[in-house]
């Protein structure tokens, strides 16, 4: 049976018997993968904190028929503040739940796992969830190759913009007066939120706490980004529904 180590986060957990766990793991050398975690439910196991979501540690995994087996597990961090602060569990989640969405089975990207690493630290600081997770986002989508465009025009890549402009989630991008009548789907947005997700892209994580973003433009970034990715995935995430209704009542 090979045996192999590498770093991982847990995205989500799913309990199989009495005792054991099968866990979803974003490695960095192997990308995302399934495996048991064998009696992790018991009390006293010793791969009992390694088993619970976001939790990064060193995992020793022995390949197996149709699972791998997690046979070891050295927490590096748990990210304690997250799991006490119900905004900051609630966006971790929904990190995770991403991430599980847009990669692949055994596909390494280790910008994806430094990206959502760097971010959980972030929480981990009692940074603005929200502000956090739109940067995580943003950064995602640019990864990936969705990256959307708010600079120029999605059809003929004009930078002429009336105060408000329409953005269209099939597109990926804003669409100019120019163009005519934009998509079905189109969004309208002030052109002003434009300079604040260049100031949002720019930023490096650990400064996002000193970063100015008003109410009215959270909102329609939280708009935008949610409707262009669901057209990415083609589906409605769970804990994005939880996380609207948590953000509506700040």
């Amino acid at each position: 049976m090979r045996t192999y180590v590498a770093g991982g986060i847990v995205l989500s957990r799913m309990d199989l018997g009495e005792k054991d766990r099968i866990l979803r793991i974003l490695t960095k050398e192997y990308g995302k993968l399934s495996a048991v975690a064998k009696g992790c439910r018991k009390p006293g196991s010793r791969l009992a904190g390694a088993s619970e979501p976001f939790t990064y540690s060193l995992i020793q995994l022995n390949q197996g028929r149709d699972l791998d087996v997690l046979s070891q597990a050295d927490i590096r961090e748990s990210f304690p503040n997250v799991r006490c602060d119900i905004d900051g569990l609630a966006h971790a989640i929904y990190m995770l739940e991403l991430v599980d969405c847009f990669v692949d089975e055994r596909q390494p990207n280790p910008d994806i796992f430094d990206t959502l690493l760097s971010s959980l630290y972030v929480l981990e600081g009692r940074t603005d969830p929200e502000i956090t997770v739109r940067h995580f986002e943003l950064t995602l989508l640019d990864i990936l190759g969705y990256t959307p465009r708010f600079v120029e025009c999605a059809r003929c890549e004009s930078r002429s913009f009336g105060e408000n402009v329409a953005y269209s989630p099939s597109l990926g991008g804003l669409v100019c007066p120019e163009c005519g009548v934009p998509p079905n789907d189109a969004i309208w947005i002030p052109h002003a939120l434009s300079s604040y997700i260049e100031a949002l892209r720019r930023t490096q994580p650990n400064m996002l706490r000193d970063l100015g973003f008003p109410k009215g433009a959270r909102r329609d970034l939280a708009v935008v980004l949610k409707w262009h990715m669901r057209y990415r995935l083609e589906r409605r995430l769970k804990s994005s529904e939880f996380l609207e209704q948590l953000t509506s009542q700040h």
